[in-house]
């Protein structure tokens, strides 16, 4: 008995086609972004402008960030294999989180924000956005066998 493995007539490549829409992620940093301004409007009007500000600039650390990886996630053709797709996917979080990490202290150390807008901001744009982007339906994606 031979278990030297699978012959090359039993490997199949497996690639994913993804039909769903390339900027979706934009679309977030999108929505995001209109959610910062929302948000930083009533800070604003019921508080102060320096809380407006840490606001915008807490809601802009969320917003950026998505805009930075729906740039790093585009792909030149819709057709790749699936550990490639996982590798780009995976690096672009790894370098999202940084980029994140990056302007927040920019803004907490550097600029010297006022901290409770700014992470009320952060957290209602980056947690209220992204569960609303939950119902959107994503189911474009198909996987099939290369023989």
């Amino acid at each position: 008995m031979n278990n030297s493995g699978p012959s090359d007539d039993q490997l199949k490549r497996r690639v994913v086609e993804s039909k769903s829409r390339p900027d979706l992620i934009a679309k977030l940093a999108l929505a995001q972004l209109a959610a910062t301004l929302v948000v930083s409007l009533l800070f604003w009007a019921f508080v102060d402008t320096p809380s407006s500000i840490s606001a915008l600039f807490g809601g802009l650390v969320v917003a950026l960030a998505n805009f930075y990886m729906a740039a790093r996630m585009r792909v030149k053709s819709n057709t790749q294999e699936a550990s490639q797709m996982l590798a780009r996917f995976y690096a672009s979080v790894i370098l999202k989180v940084l980029f994140t990490l990056a302007m927040m202290v920019i803004f907490i150390i550097f600029i010297k924000v006022s901290i409770a807008p700014f992470i009320i901001t952060y957290l209602l744009v980056a947690v209220a956005i992204n569960m609303l982007f939950l119902l959107v339906p994503t189911n474009d994606v198909v996987v099939r066998e290369d023989h």
